[in-house]
């Protein structure tokens, strides 16, 4: 069995130093110390806790699709249940926007009617 430096380990496996470290000092893994003080890891224990790092596919870098000055998106044909709900929601709007201007001429009536905020407050006839 072929054995690993931590190094090594960290390269091969997906796991970070830290973790692997962690593991060795916990006990999940199992490791030989050298008269050096540095450790051998042997590779059955490193793939009975962690999965091999698999090659990295590559990965294809193309231009996005350009989109001409004279084509918009608003000139793709859209579907009909996609247009019904458009008018729905328009509509929707156009009403919530009568419902807003309704409640503001409201409360500007409301304002008019309450006096002004600075004006002195009535004194009763009662002086106690």
């Amino acid at each position: 069995m072929s054995k690993l430096s931590p190094r090594e380990a960290v390269k091969a496996y997906q796991v970070s130093r830290a973790t692997l470290m962690r593991a060795l000092s916990d006990g999940k893994i199992s490791a030989e110390k050298t008269d050096a003080g540095h450790w051998l890891i042997d590779t059955a224990e490193l793939a009975r806790v962690y999965a091999p790092r698999s090659p990295q596919k590559a990965v294809s870098r193309t231009k996005p699709e350009q989109v001409s000055r004279h084509e918009t998106e608003l000139e793709k044909p859209l579907d009909h249940a996609l247009e019904l709900r458009l008018a729905r929601a328009e509509a929707a709007l156009e009403a919530e926007r009568e419902k807003n201007a309704l409640l503001q001429r409201n409360l500007d009536d409301l304002r008019a009617m309450l006096p002004p905020p600075d004006a002195k407050p009535r004194r009763s006839w009662w002086p106690f």
